[in-house]
């Protein structure tokens, strides 16, 4: 049998010495007892997953600020949150509101949205791994400050697409008001579906006589150097970009091309993740 360290058993009793301080002081400056930081922690949960339809135990553990697991198990014991099994096994589950939790989430929501996910199989399982790691990113830029606020897409489309308006993946909204396009990219765009989202980004950053931008800037987000070296070439000045119709047999084709302006790319940031 393995003997035990004395001196690594020390420094984890130390550790937990010390998180267990940790806790205790910011228990004190809240000025709220255990079951008031319990419940406001409750419904930060369903609050998020009322916006993004689904998270997983990491995020919301992230977005507790917690150093261990077991949020969202508890919360599913209770009958609060559902948990279904992913069909790629990463993660192994994804939780939605249960009844009980939507109608929570309702109770305090300013404002109300679909919830689909209250049918859990409706989950599209493709984009699993896309939202997830938009919830990540998101909950990473509240917390370091850069972003004050944020909108998902059931909160800004709550009257349906409109033809010609482009739809990001988030809105993330600064201290000062600025509203960002977030775009997620995991796979490459070719031909007609690359040149009408730069013609996307383009419409919406252009200010018009008859109507503001839409938004302030875009940041497209991907793990992928190559994908994200392929959008700064065809957003970069002077490259041709072609606009699409569909002909007299309801086939898309190029109606015309136009050159893309100068201005583009300084209102678009890139970020590459790291793995």
């Amino acid at each position: 049998m393995k003997e035990k360290n004395p001196r690594k058993q020390i420094e984890m009793t130390e550790a937990r010495r010390s998180q267990l301080e940790s806790a205790r002081a910011k228990l004190a400056a809240s000025g709220k007892n255990p079951r008031q930081i319990g419940r406001d922690a409750r419904l930060k949960v369903f609050n998020w997953i009322y916006h993004w339809g689904y998270t997983s135990s990491a995020n919301i553990q992230q977005l507790l600020d917690k150093t261990s697991g077991g949020v969202a198990q508890n919360l599913t014991k209770k009958g609060w949150l559902v948990a279904i099994k992913t069909k790629s096994g990463i993660p192994v589950v994804t939780y939605t509101l249960a009844e009980n939790g939507l109608a929570e989430a309702e109770r305090y929501a300013p404002e109300l949205y679909r919830y689909p996910e209250i049918d859990p199989y409706r989950i599209n399982q493709d984009l699993i791994r896309h939202y997830l790691l938009a919830q990540k990113i998101t909950i990473d830029a509240i917390k370091s400050g850069r972003i004050f606020d944020y909108e998902t897409e059931r909160m800004f489309a709550v009257e349906g697409d409109k033809p010609g308006v482009k739809r990001p993946d988030i809105i993330w909204i600064t201290k000062t008001g600025l509203r960002i396009g977030v775009e997620i990219e995991l796979s490459a765009k070719w031909s007609r579906d690359l040149d009408e989202f730069v013609h996307g980004i383009k419409k919406a950053l252009q200010a018009t006589a008859e109507k503001p931008a839409q938004y302030s800037r875009f940041i497209i987000i991907s793990d992928s150097r190559a994908i994200i070296e392929r959008y700064k070439k065809a957003m970069s000045p002077g490259t041709t970009l072609n606009i699409w119709k569909k002909n007299e047999r309801k086939c898309w084709a190029v109606d015309r091309t136009i050159v893309v302006p100068d201005w583009l790319i300084t209102k678009v940031d890139f970020q590459l993740l790291e793995h």
